[in-house]
């Protein structure tokens, strides 16, 4: 009985013993390329950022009135379309950055103790993205070189849903109708301004009627408006144009060109004017690489990146500017290797530019 007791006892021991004993999660080495990574030992890569640059442009379309020329004589309109003319103009400029693989940033990690599997965070293309972070963790969709596009387009500009009246219609002669039409639009804004006044002698039984009659009297003076005026219709695209900045190229580059008459034109079509996007960095590191020393352990190895400050130019105006953080401006390191023994220390990271967002420790 004392044997079997003495038997528990030392079990017992040993499993508090056991508990005590700090798990190695991971021991990180690394290479410069995957050509030789032995077998047992994970891959992932630190990003380069990628610069993108979403661009609204703006089609505008105007299409002259039918009685443009009777505009001044009949309501004394001088701001009228005259021509009918079309063109894009851009209205705006947005940049953000994203993340693709460095092909020369690549590293492996051998695991001791508890499998590093389930200790990675990795972006679907192989980013590292953290260590140790809950599993539902969002992961960015990466955004490549090639540039995407939406729009959104106007119906064709048409005079035919005017409401013309018998009396209108039976004219012989364009100055007639636009006489007739001018005469209708003196009507329309004499009962809006009885109806605003109360002075109507069967007012609508509710507000709601009130409030439709004149929404109906507005909606039919701008119909017969148009006739003298003219109409304008927008039509806009948006195109997101990605650029990888390299520290031994230029700063200014020409992202895309743009035509008034075509829009958005390719980047070797002379009819549109090109489009500039300069990267100016504070400090490019010069990347030594990092020396180890094979008996000791190597802690994982992420980036510091650089400041950088990107603008975006149309000829001689400046479209938008921004300071962002570029990967492949930045600086190698080491996190200690004692940091990630723990399984619960958390590490999260930028999958666009490898930089440390924050480190827990979970209670």
């Amino acid at each position: 009985m004392r044997k079997t007791e003495n038997l528990a006892l030392i079990i017992v021991l040993m499993l508090l013993a056991a508990c005590n004993t700090p798990l190695t999660i991971s021991k990180a080495d690394f290479g410069e390329s995957t050509s030789s990574v032995p077998p047992g030992r994970l891959v992932y890569h630190l990003p380069k950022t990628v610069v993108n640059i979403e661009v609204t442009a703006r089609k505008i379309t105007e299409k002259r009135g039918p009685y443009y020329r009777y505009s001044e004589r009949y309501l004394n309109l001088s701001d009228i379309i005259k021509e009918d003319n079309e063109y894009w103009e851009i209205v705006e400029a947005r940049i953000y950055t994203s993340g693709i693989p460095a092909p020369n940033r690549i590293y492996s990690i051998a695991a001791e103790g508890t499998p590093a599997g389930a200790a990675l965070n990795l972006t679907p293309d192989g980013i590292l993205q953290g260590f140790n972070m809950p599993a539902d963790v969002s992961f960015p969709s990466p955004v490549g070189a090639s540039s995407q596009t939406s729009s959104y387009k106007s119906e064709e500009i048409s005079f035919d849903d005017i409401p013309f009246t018998e009396e209108q219609l039976i004219k012989t002669s364009s100055a007639a109708t636009a006489e007739e039409v001018a005469a209708e639009i003196y009507n329309i804004r004499d009962s809006r301004r009885r109806l605003l006044e109360g002075d109507v002698k069967n007012l609508p039984p509710d507000e709601g009627s009130y409030q439709r009659i004149l929404e109906g009297l507005n909606n039919m003076e701008k119909q017969y408006l148009s006739l003298f005026k003219g109409k304008r219709q927008t039509e806009t695209r948006k195109q997101v144009f990605s650029f990888v900045p390299e520290a031994n190229e230029a700063a200014n580059q020409v992202l895309f060109r743009f035509s008034g008459q075509k829009g958005f034109t390719q980047i070797d079509d002379m009819t549109g004017t090109p489009v500039y996007i300069e990267v100016i960095s504070e400090e490019v590191t010069d990347f030594p690489g990092i020396q180890s020393n094979p008996k000791e352990r190597t802690g994982m190895i992420y980036c510091k990146p650089g400041k950088a400050t990107v603008k975006v130019i149309d000829r001689t105006k400046q479209l938008t500017e921004k300071e962002i953080l570029i990967g492949q401006f930045g600086s190698l390191h080491t996190m200690p290797p004692s940091l990630l023994d723990s399984p619960n220390t958390r590490v999260g990271m930028d999958p666009s530019t490898g930089a440390i967002l924050n480190i827990s420790v979970q209670e």
